[in-house]
């Protein structure tokens, strides 16, 4: 029986074949020994040099091309038999009479000479039968031990190593015929294009040893490696080839533990596959064995949505709320991180054999200690001596595919070899040189607007030209790190953010859009009415003195650089394209900034004066969109009420209104209450957005709306799949978030899915009323729904 195939390529059932895209053959080709550039090869050297087997010929080669004598062969074959400290006493011997008492291999082949396998002691009146020796000579007393060792005899010897003898083989033209023939069944061969009389090279021998270790021996289940105290585990989810373990300088992390190991190192394309674990005798990890049949599917994400993902170019995939993620070394839920994940993310989807997605897959973002900074203007690709060699690679700019022409003066790149990319970034931050460590001559981080920066080696030399106090723009990594810095005249930072706060004594802190960056802060000239004007507001952030930032305020409209509408369906802005990636922002007044996805805007078009900001990419695609209450979906809503809240000041009490929002939330009936002197009917159902600004630590109002009744609704208006409800004058798309109350009952419908949740209140009552707060031309939804 053959044994599994592994590291090799993933295979598709028919179910799926033709749309998962699977890695390429031998997924595992990392070696100690440099010269080595077939996968399958590097991989069973490295395994037979953690177990002792092999050590190359000096220097880190292996000279896989090499021919191998019939000495070093039994060498070999002693070594994986773990008898190697047998041999000194071997040495003094004479078998053959061409292998001297000086020749290097004498103790090696001598034992093997000695050794024997089958055969039987005899009892019982059962006669004894001769074993087959594991070596032989060439009949005249001679071993030849020099000559190229060829297929047949190699085979032979380690098909005696898993215990057959000459009686276990039929006859053949050749007397090696037999032993070919059990070792092609035994899975011996696989890998190898051989035939008996074929000579074979130092690679081959090595892929053929590598594939005793996987084979059974004669008459057991059990496979050849156990014998010399190996073992084979279930390994889980392979999820980080580089993790780290007190006392190993180097480990791998599963689902089932974190495994020290000797190894050079495993092909990051393994991260994310089911497999076993081969452990040595030390419980040291010698390899990751993938499942069979593994199906899965690389993508790269333009969209992340609450069920289902939108790749670049337009398709989606389902992806359920409640799938299991796998993410910087963790299990995580896809509902708990979705709305954080950003667009480009790589990520690779696993599926069961039924076609269903088991679980999915995010490569950590490349380590990008090794940078490249295009300090001219670019003619041709000026990263190429970060892929190695490699030419099979896709390159990304800012998570979106791209091309060599895409790439500017003054880009970033890193490459991921695991998953064969080349991230480019453009981002930059200027601001003013604040702090360093260890010191200016050879920086590890730095301090810029409050916000302290890794510096990767290749932005020492940039950084030396400047001291601190000085103005400098920063040229960073996807993942934030300092590649490299220039003057502002040569670059300009493009940080963008929203105003978070901004304290007493104006020290503001700036979410920015770039969530990589994250927050910076630094005090401003706002103070009262002028710093509560600026909550919420999108800026652009510079530093020039010490512990200050600079806002300059983004306005929307014409001033801003946007024409024309937003064609919602086209997915163009006054005649442009939209970035695949396009990142889509929306507030409401003084609320906070919150990212939409791009599919939340139903609406046919969007005029420029709902557009605050519009930002270009560097194919003059718009990339970033920050929208003025266009989707509806910032709103709470509920049943709103009137209230009041007391505020003591030098004058006495101060009676402020407010207004209550009852609605519910998976977990039952909430309450928000924000300070606002709004007009509020009787028994009315709307939605408020809270401000950035508080009033005794509870939020203004940053906009409100009432909402549009229509009753009289039959549960067979609604299109579950389609997400609408179609009334005699219109269709209305139905919010992830809509919020169902039961009138009799006098409760709300809960679920972790909205979805469910109304599906029970229509399930209740064939009476129902619905609450809109727009025409759909416009972007309006149902926002609530009532039964009775």
């Amino acid at each position: 029986m053959k044994k599994r195939t592994w590291l090799s390529a993933l295979l598709a059932v028919a179910l799926l074949v033709s749309m998962l895209v699977v890695p390429s053959a031998s997924a595992a080709g990392n070696s100690a020994f440099t010269d080595i550039t077939d996968p399958d090869q590097a991989n069973a050297a490295e395994m037979l040099r953690l177990l002792g087997v092999v050590n190359g010929t000096g220097g880190g080669a292996f000279r896989p091309q090499g021919t191998l004598t019939r000495g070093e062969f039994c060498k070999m074959t002693v070594e994986i038999m773990g008898r190697g400290d047998e041999e000194p006493a071997q040495r003094s011997r004479t078998i053959f009479t061409d292998v001297s008492s000086t020749y290097w291999a004498r103790g090696y082949i001598n034992l093997a000479a000695s050794i024997t396998v089958g055969g039987s002691a005899g009892g019982d009146g059962e006669s004894s039968t001769a074993g087959t020796r594991l070596i032989m000579g060439v009949g005249d007393g001679s071993f030849q031990p020099d000559r190229v060792i060829t297929c047949g005899e190699a085979v032979t010897i380690l098909m005696r190593v898993l215990g057959y003898g000459d009686g276990d083989v039929a006859g053949g033209l050749n007397w090696y015929d037999g032993y070919m023939g059990l070792a092609s069944s035994a899975g011996l061969l696989d890998k190898l294009n051989l035939t008996g009389a074929s000579t074979i090279s130092r690679g081959q021998a090595a892929i053929l040893f590598y594939n005793l270790l996987f084979a059974k021996t004669k008459g057991s289940d059990s496979l050849y490696l156990t014998g010399l105290g190996c073992k084979v585990e279930d390994g889980g989810i392979l999820l980080d080839v580089n993790a780290t373990l007190a006392g190993s300088n180097t480990a791998v992390k599963t689902t089932t533990g974190t495994y020290k190991t000797d190894r050079a190192g495993l092909d990051e394309n393994l991260e994310g596959m089911q497999g076993d674990v081969v452990l040595d005798k030390n419980d040291k990890l010698l390899a990751f064995q993938p499942k069979e049949n593994i199906i899965s599917r690389a993508v790269n994400v333009a969209e992340w949505a609450y069920n289902e993902a939108r790749l670049t170019g337009g398709e989606t995939l389902e992806l359920p709320p409640q799938t299991t993620v796998y993410q910087d070394g963790e299990k995580k839920v896809y509902e708990e991180l979705w709305q954080d994940l950003k667009p480009g993310t790589p990520a690779t989807f696993y599926y069961t054999a039924e076609g269903k997605v088991d679980y999915l897959f995010l490569r950590s973002a490349s380590a990008s200690d090794t940078a490249m900074v295009a300090r001219n203007v670019p003619s041709g690709n000026p990263f190429t001596a970060l892929t190695k060699g490699e030419s099979n690679y896709q390159i990304y700019k800012n998570g979106m595919p791209a091309t060599v022409n895409d790439i500017r003066q003054y880009d970033v790149a890193t490459y991921d070899s695991g998953a064969k990319v080349m991230n480019i970034s453009d981002l930059r931050l200027t601001g003013m040189y604040e702090n360093v460590y260890p010191n200016t001559d050879t920086p590890a981080k730095i301090w810029v607007m409050g916000k302290e920066l890794p510096v990767l080696p290749c932005a020492v030399e940039d950084l030396r030209n400047f001291k601190i106090g000085d103005t400098l723009t920063l040229l960073l990594t996807s993942d934030g790190k300092v590649a490299g810095a220039v003057t502002t005249a040569a670059a300009k930072g493009n940080a963008v953010g929203y105003v978070e706060s901004i304290a007493e004594d104006g020290t503001a802190v700036v979410q920015l859009l770039d969530s990589v960056l994250g927050k910076v802060e630094g005090k401003t000239s706002y103070r009262g009415d002028s710093a509560e004007k600026m909550m919420g507001e999108l800026v652009t952030v510079s530093s020039y003195k010490l512990g200050q930032i600079t806002l300059t305020r983004l306005t929307g409209g014409s001033s801003s650089g946007v024409t024309g509408k937003l064609d919602v369906a086209a997915r163009t802005l006054g005649g442009t394209p939209l970035a695949d990636n396009v990142a889509v922002y929306e507030k409401v007044g003084s609320s906070k900034l919150q990212p939409v996805k791009y599919s939340q805007i139903t609406a046919v078009s969007v005029p420029a004066s709902k557009i605050l900001y519009a930002s270009k990419d560097y194919a003059g695609r718009y990339n970033v969109l920050v929208l003025n209450d266009v989707t509806g979906d910032l709103y709470t809503y509920g049943f709103m009420s009137k209230g009041t809240m007391t505020t003591p000041s030098s004058m006495g009490e101060i009676v402020n209104s407010t207004v209550i929002v009852t609605t519910s939330d998976k977990n039952g009936e909430t309450k928000l209450e924000l300070v606002g002197g709004v007009e509020v009917p009787r028994n009315a159902v709307g939605g408020v957005v809270a401000s950035l600004n508080t009033l005794q630590d509870k939020n203004k109002i940053a906009g409100y709306v009432f909402l549009k009744e229509l009753d009289g609704v039959r549960r067979s208006a609604f299109d579950m799949k389609a997400k609408t409800v179609t009334t005699t004058d219109m269709v209305l798309p139905i919010s992830d978030n809509v919020v169902c109350y039961n009138k009799t009952t006098k409760q709300w419908f809960t679920a972790e899915d909205p979805m469910d949740a109304l599906n029970q209140a229509r399930a209740f009552s064939d009476n129902i009323t619905i609450y809109y707060d727009r025409t759909p031309e416009n972007g309006g939804k149902v926002r609530m729904v009532v039964v009775q």
